[in-house]
């Protein structure tokens, strides 16, 4: 799976911020880029914290997912050991 590299996106705000600035000292007249760097930088970091939250979510039920199946494999490794044990009783 590939991922959102953080220190590129924080780059890109870096970046942004920068923009935003030299804009504010410049005080040109806005043009549709400016509207569209703006309207993209905000979708950017709405799926960015989109993708955090994910990301945090899959780790849980990774994490989840994990000690269940060490617990699943335990009862059943040791049901296993009893049933053979049962079975070697039955056969002798």
């Amino acid at each position: 799976m590939q991922g959102i590299d953080k220190r590129e996106h924080l780059n890109l705000l870096d970046a942004f911020q920068k923009y935003e600035n030299m804009s504010l000292i410049i005080a040109t007249a806005e043009c549709e880029e400016d509207t569209k760097i703006r309207t993209d930088i905000a979708e950017l970091t709405v799926l960015y914290n989109n993708f955090k939250l994910l990301l945090a979510e899959l780790e849980r039920c990774t994490r989840d997912y994990e000690s269940k199946k060490r617990a699943t494999r335990s009862i059943l490794h040791k049901n296993l050991r009893k049933l053979h044990t049962e079975n070697k009783r039955i056969a002798t």
